[in-house]
C-alpha cells in the first residue's frame, strides 16, 4: 500500500540533494582542517600509532555488528516509499538496538583486555590507549551506523547535522589543545577528545532518529508492520558482512597494520598520511558522496520496477562523475604533488608523495569498485559478493608472496589486485541475476587523455617548476592544472547528451558542460 500523504521519493530526493550539498561542503573544510592539524599536532611516531588504531577502528566496528550495515543499506530504502511507516520504525528501532549492544558487547571485551593487547601490540600502546579506543570504538560507531541510517532514508539533513556536529567538536577541541597546530599533542589527549565528542555525537543522533521514527510512524497511513521476512534479511545480510569483513582483512586498512608490523611506526606515518589524504578526497568528492545519496533511489527504482538497462546506465553516470573530479585532482598532483605536500604536512611527510600517487590511481579503481557494490545491493547479489570476496584474496597473496623481493611495493600491487579481481568477479554474478554490467571504455578513455595532454602541456610550460616558487605560484599552479584538464575534458566531452541533461536538472543552473 503507498502512504499518499507522504511526498514521492522524487521530491525527497531533492530535498536530500540540497540537505547533502550545502553539509558535505561544511563537512569538506571541517574534515580537510583535522586532518592537516592533527599531522602537525601529533608526533609521527604518535601519528603512525594513531593510523594504525584507526585502520583497526575501521575492521573492528564492521566486524562487530553482522549483518547491520546490509540491512541498513538495502532494506531501509526498500521501507521509506512503502508506506507502512510502523513496520519502518520497528525495523530501525531493532536494528540500533542490535548496533549498540554488540558494540558493547565488543568494546567491554576490548577494555578488559586492555593490558594484554598493549603487551601484544607493542610499547607505544599502552593500556589507557587500548581502553580509550575501546570506549571511541563504542560511541563513534554508534554516531556512524545512525549515519549510515538516515543516509538509507534519504534524511540527508539529519546525517549531516549529526556529522557536522560531532566532526566540528573534535576540530574545535584539537585547536584548543594544540594552538592551531603550534603545540605537541599526545596521542592519549587526542584520543580522549575524540571519545567525548563521539559520545556527544551518538547522543545527538540517536535522538535525531527517534525523533525521526516517531513522526514517520504518525505520518503513516499503513499502520500494519510491513517487513521483509526474516529469511530475507538473512539470505542476503550473511554473506554480505562476511564479504566485507573479509574485504576489510584483506584491503587497505589490512595493509596498514601489515605495514606498520613490518616497517615501524615511521614508515606507517608517511604511509598512512598518503592514504589518508586519499580517503579525504574519497570521502569528500561530491561525486563519491552520492552514493550515500543515489544507493536509496536506485534501490527504490528497483522496487518500482525500472529497468536494470537503465540502472546500468546510471552506474555509467556516476562512475564518470567520479571520474570527472579525480581527474583535475591527478593532474595537479603530477604538476605539483611535492610543494603541495610539503605544505599540507608542514614539511613532515614530503616522503609519502609516492605513496599518494598509489592511493589516487588506486581511487580510479574505488570508483568502479563503489558502483558495482552499489548494483549488488540493489539486485540483492550476496552470495556473489561473498565469493568474489573470496576470490579477490588471491590479489593480497600475491602482494604478500612479493614482499621479500618489491617490499611495501608488492602489498600496493595486491591491494590494487584484489580489487580489480573483485570487480570482474562480481560483473559475472551482475550477469548471471539479469544486469549486463559495463564500464564506460570510451570515456574513460577521454578522461586519460585530458590527463595526459594537461600534464604534458603544462609541463612543456614549465608550470611544475613554477610550483616550487612559494605559496602564490603554487596555488598558481594548482589552479592552472585543474582549471586546463576541465578544458579539455569539456573539449572531449566523456559525458552523453542525456546524461548532461539529466545533471543538469539536479543543478539550479545549467552549468555542466563536460
Amino acid at each position: 500500500m503507498t502512504n499518499e500523504t507522504s511526498p514521492s521519493t522524487a521530491a525527497v530526493a531533492k530535498k536530500s540533494l540540497s540537505h547533502f550539498a550545502i553539509g558535505k561542503v561544511l563537512a569538506a573544510l571541517v574534515g580537510i582542517a583535522t586532518l592537516l592539524l592533527l599531522v602537525r599536532s601529533l608526533s609521527r611516531d604518535h601519528y603512525g600509532v594513531y593510523i594504525t588504531l584507526f585502520a583497526a577502528f575501521e575492521i573492528l566496528q564492521l566486524a562487530a555488528s553482522p549483518g547491520a550495515y546490509a540491512v541498513a543499506f538495502r532494506y531501509l530504502p526498500e521501507l521509506r516509499p512503502a508506506g507502512g511507516g510502523v513496520g519502518l520504525k520497528a525495523l530501525v528501532q531493532r536494528l540500533t538496538a542490535y548496533r549498540i549492544a554488540t558494540l558493547m558487547v565488543c568494546a567491554a571485551g576490548l577494555f578488559i583486555a586492555a593490558p594484554a593487547v598493549a603487551e601484544l601490540a607493542g610499547g607505544a600502546y599502552t593500556t589507557s590507549v587500548v581502553r580509550l579506543f575501546a570506549l571511541l570504538l563504542c560511541f563513534e560507531g554508534t554516531a556512524r551506523f545512525i549515519d549510515v541510517e538516515f543516509e538509507s532514508l534519504l534524511q540527508q539533513g539529519r546525517a549531516q547535522v549529526s556529522a557536522l556536529l560531532r566532526n566540528g567538536a573534535k576540530l574545535l577541541g584539537l585547536l584548543l589543545v594544540g594552538g592551531a597546530g603550534r603545540h605537541e599533542v599526545t596521542l592519549e589527549l587526542w584520543l580522549s577528545i575524540e571519545v567525548a565528542t563521539s559520545a556527544l555525537g551518538a547522543v545527538v543522533s540517536s535522538g535525531l532518529l527517534l525523533h525521526y521514527g516517531a513522526k514517520r510512524a504518525r505520518e503513516s497511513v499503513a499502520q500494519t508492520l510491513h517487513m521483509p521476512t526474516m529469511a530475507r534479511l538473512l539470505r542476503f545480510s550473511v554473506p554480505t558482512y562476511f564479504s566485507q569483513v573479509l574485504f576489510l582483512l584483506t584491503g587497505a586498512e589490512m595493509v596498514k597494520l601489515l605495514v606498520s608490523r613490518l616497517l615501524g611506526a615511521q614508515v606507517i606515518a608517511a604511509f598512512g598520511f598518503a592514504s589518508a589524504l586519499s580517503a579525504t578526497v574519497q570521502k569528500y568528492l561530491p561525486s563519491y558522496l552520492l552514493i550515500g545519496w543515489v544507493r536509496p533511489l536506485f534501490i527504490s527504482a528497483r522496487a518500482s520496477g525500472r529497468s536494470t538497462a537503465d540502472l546500468v546506465q546510471l552506474a555509467g553516470t556516476v562512475i564518470k562523475i567520479n571520474v570527472l573530479m579525480l581527474a583535475p585532482i591527478t593532474t595537479a598532483l603530477l604538476i605539483a604533488g611535492e610543494p603541495l605536500l610539503a605544505l599540507i604536512s608542514g614539511g613532515r611527510m614530503t616522503d609519502g608523495l609516492v605513496y599518494l600517487y598509489f592511493f589516487v590511481f588506486l581511487l580510479f579503481i574505488q570508483s568502479a569498485r563503489t558502483v558495482i557494490a552499489l548494483l549488488g545491493f540493489t539486485m540483492e547479489v550476496g552470495s556473489g559478493s561473498l565469493v568474489a570476496t573470496l576470490v579477490s584474496v588471491l590479489g593480497i597473496g600475491l602482494g604478500l608472496a612479493g614482499y621479500s623481493s618489491l617490499g611495501i611495493w608488492a602489498l600496493c600491487g595486491g591491494l590494487a589486485a584484489s580489487e580489480l579481481i573483485w570487480g570482474v568477479v562480481m560483473a559475472v554474478y551482475l550477469r548471471a541475476s539479469g544486469m549486463s554490467f559495463r564500464l564506460p571504455w570510451l570515456s574513460l578513455a577521454k578522461f586519460a587523455a585530458s590527463i595526459a595532454l594537461t600534464a604534458s602541456t603544462l609541463h612543456a610550460l614549465g608550470v611544475a617548476d613554477l610550483a616550487r616558487g612559494g605559496l602564490a605560484q603554487l596555488l598558481l599552479a594548482l589552479a592552472a592544472a585543474v582549471m586546463v584538464c576541465l578544458l579539455f575534458c569539456a573539449v572531449l566531452r566523456p559525458f552523453t547528451g542525456d546524461e548532461r541533461a539529466l545533471i543538469n536538472k539536479l543543478l539550479p543552473l545549467k552549468v555542466f558542460v563536460w
